[in-house]
């Protein structure tokens, strides 16, 4: 206060009450100049001389937003009375309660304490009145002599204080994430982002952000959300959907913040875990490892789902030679693995198996070269749908020609499109695996040999012709086919014909070799010769060629007689 101030305050103000035999009670108030403290007083209209009585003094602060401190009344000295004691009222009732509660304890004794030093016979204390508030004292006092007596208070001093208000507010943000625990790779993922005020004062503008990482992208292709509150009051509740998707299978998760503008609040997520499945592709082939001759070659081609999504239009592609024939092809035959082995597997593992395509059977790299080479037909047909553990089963054959080997594969894809992703190239996802296989062609020539007389039985001195037929019944060619003919005593030597030059030494005829006898040749030999004396005689034949590993023999027996 000023010094102004303090000199109204302290400034003598006397209140008197007088016993008057005419009313019941005697009242008087008065107020400070500055309108601040009131002090009011009630005394009994009359007491007997002698005895103890008691009235009321009362202090009120009539500001709204003034608090006043050190509040002191003093007692005048008054005629024909005495003062016995003076005590806030209202002490002795909390005294006698906390005894009652067994609440008495230091407080209670500090507060009789400061009661005893704000009031005493000769003044009153009040340390603090706030605005409205009002203390009253119980003053006991004997009246000393008849007649008129006089108690007269005077407001000593007091400190006004005043108080400015202002309530403290807390601003709370939460934010909370959502996701879906478990997502196709083929479909478009929502996640929802819910941000609470939830203190009990405003917030600003507001950023949440998302850093999704390599696995997460939104529709437009970022790797980061980012969402502008322009406000939130307190206990409101913002939400947003983000549409995203995954160029990956696996496990991902991320958390989010929201981060005020304007300070330092902030709040993070918890982190959410999606396990993203999809479907995954095994191929197998197989087929046998070696033909013989102009066998069918039958192969069986085996489509598997090895992941944990559903693969739809499953597209199949059979490929073979050019230069074979595919004879016959059946319609795909799918079986699948027990649901209960089904669900084990997809719960130990949130990542698809991968095709192991290098344990195919009859897959040789040696020949990979050789395939690419190779002009393929091909033979495509679409599998609707393929759960995971299903396989699909297609058995072809293929006719062989004139081929040495006949490679064979088959390729599976499955192919989805995430939808309104505009990143066309990451929106697609393929599950692709392929399988080949080859069979060897091993074919043999087979030569075979006769020889027959056109006379038999023959006269003594005459000739007799034999025909010697030589032909490659087998699937390959032969090469340096030789024949020689051995004419036996009985039979001499005439002439020989053939394809090939004819060399004759004494009873031996050789014929020059046949470079190569292709599958189904033959050619004919003959050999002429005299008969002589009488009995039985054979032309005996000898076939030799590079695939043979022995000589093959022939004999034509004849009989000779006498005229």
């Amino acid at each position: 206060m000023t010094s102004l101030g303090r000199s109204l305050f302290i400034a003598a103000a006397a209140i008197c009450s007088a016993s008057c035999f005419a009313v019941a009670q005697a009242q008087t108030s008065v107020s400070t100049g500055d309108g601040l403290l009131k002090v009011s007083s009630e005394m009994p209209e009359e007491v007997r001389m002698g005895e103890s009585f008691q009235y009321t003094v009362t202090v009120s602060n009539l500001s709204d937003n003034v608090t006043l401190h050190r509040v002191k009344l003093a007692q005048k000295k008054s005629e024909g009375l005495t003062i016995e004691s003076v005590s806030q009222s209202g002490q002795d009732e909390q005294k006698n309660k906390e005894e009652q509660s067994g609440k008495a304890n230091k407080q209670r004794k500090k507060q009789g304490e400061e009661g005893k030093k704000q009031a005493s016979k000769n003044q009153m204390m009040v340390s603090m009145l706030k605005p409205g508030e009002s203390k009253s004292f119980d003053v006991k006092a004997v009246a000393d002599q008849e007649g008129e007596i006089r108690s007269c208070l005077e407001v000593v001093d007091y400190k006004p204080a005043i108080c400015l208000t202002s309530e403290a507010v807390k601003p709370q943000l939460e934010l909370t994430k959502t996701a879906p625990k478990k997502a196709n790779r083929c479909n478009v993922i929502e996640m929802e982002y819910t941000l609470k005020n939830g203190g009990s004062g405003d917030v600003g503008p507001i950023t949440i952000t998302d850093s999704l990482g390599d696995a997460f992208a939104t529709i437009e292709g970022n790797n980061k959300l980012n969402f502008n509150v322009d406000g939130l009051k307190a206990g409101d509740t913002r939400k947003f959907v983000a549409r995203v998707y995954v160029n990956k299978t696996g496990e991902f998760g991320s958390r989010a913040e929201a981060k005020a503008d304007n300070s330092d609040l902030s709040s993070r997520s918890k982190e959410t875990k999606t396990k993203v499945i999809s479907a995954d592709l095994a191929a197998e082939v197989s087929g046998p490892q070696r033909l013989y001759g102009d066998e069918m070659a039958r192969f069986t081609a085996k489509i598997s789902n090895r992941g944990n999504a559903l693969a739809e239009d499953v597209r199949v592609v059979l490929m073979w030679p050019e230069q074979a024939n595919l004879a016959d092809v059946s319609e795909p035959q799918i079986k699948g693995s027990s649901s209960e082995k089904q669900a084990n597997s997809n719960d130990q593992s949130g990542e698809p198996t991968p095709a192991d395509n290098s344990k195919q059977s009859g897959q040789n790299e040696k020949s990979s070269s050789q395939d690419e080479s190779t002009k393929m037909a091909e033979r495509t047909m679409t599998i609707e749908a393929l759960k995971p553990g299903e396989t699909a089963t297609i058995e072809y054959a293929i006719r062989t020609g004139e081929m040495d080997e006949i490679p064979t594969k088959v390729k599976a894809t499955s192919v989805c499109t995430v939808e309104t992703v505009k990143d066309a190239e990451n929106a697609v996802t393929r599950a692709t695996a392929t399988a080949m296989t080859r069979a060897k062609i091993v074919r043999l020539p087979a030569l075979q040999l006769t020889v027959v007389d056109d006379e038999d039985p023959v006269t003594n001195g005459s000739e007799v012709v034999y025909t010697i037929r030589v032909w490659n019944e087998g699937d390959a060619v032969d090469q340096n086919v030789r024949l020689t003919a051995e004419l036996p005593e009985g039979l001499k030597f005439v002439s020989a014909d053939g394809p090939t030059d004819v060399k004759e030494e004494g009873q031996e005829v050789t014929f020059a070799p046949i470079k190569k006898m292709q599958p189904g040749d033959e050619v004919t030999y003959t050999v002429k010769a005299e008969s002589e004396g009488e009995g039985a005689v054979s032309l005996k034949t000898q076939l030799a060629s590079k695939s043979l590993q022995s000589e093959i023999t022939a004999e034509e027996p004849t009989r000779i007689f006498k005229r």
